[in-house]
């Protein structure tokens, strides 16, 4: 209580709201909230297959680079009818091993992505069994197309092409080199 003579804080100047630092901290809390929670929110299985179309084009992209730069002949097994896609490497005694890069250890498509089918010109559509793509220094041994189905029924088309050692993605079932 302010004795007699002197002035408090007028009531007015007292309820003026929050401060510029305690907004700024509000919002930074709010912000690392949100970096956390957005990753984990459930995606569509739309959003599953472009994100899986996009991860097996990076992926064997960087297997090329990887077996150019490195002379490791690497595999990619591909099994049509389910969601199984596996990077491999050759080991030195002509048997398959895990890849000793931690990227090349993880899936490569997102679960419930399939495998609609592999499609080499030399071999055919593949719609079963194991389909196992070779990736050496020179890259991709053959033209491959690689169609994704989603549990909807949506597909996105992967095509590896050995010449260039470009690989490309397409929303739909694309049958032919664009």
């Amino acid at each position: 209580m302010p004795e007699e003579g002197e002035t408090g804080p007028s009531p007015l100047l007292a309820s003026r709201g929050f401060t510029l630092l305690e907004l700024e901290v509000v919002l930074a809390v709010i912000g690392m909230v949100m970096t956390l929670v957005i990753p984990r929110l459930p995606t569509t299985e739309g959003e599953d297959l472009k994100i899986s179309a996009r991860t097996l084009a990076s992926t064997l992209r960087y297997l090329q680079d990887r077996a150019a730069t490195t002379g490791i002949v690497y595999y990619l097994r591909l099994e049509p009818g389910t969601d199984t896609v596996k990077v491999l490497q050759a080991a030195g005694d002509g048997s398959e091993m895990e890849p000793t890069d931690p990227f090349l250890q993880q899936r490569p498509t997102k679960e419930g992505v399939v495998v609609a089918d592999v499609v080499i010109p030399r071999l055919g559509k593949l719609n079963d069994g194991q389909v196992r793509l070779d990736i050496g220094a020179g890259g991709l041994r053959d033209f491959v197309t690689i169609h994704l189905r989603s549990a909807g029924g949506a597909f996105w088309t992967v095509m590896g092409f050995p010449s260039s050692g470009k690989v490309k993605i397409y929303e739909g079932y694309q049958e032919d080199a664009l």
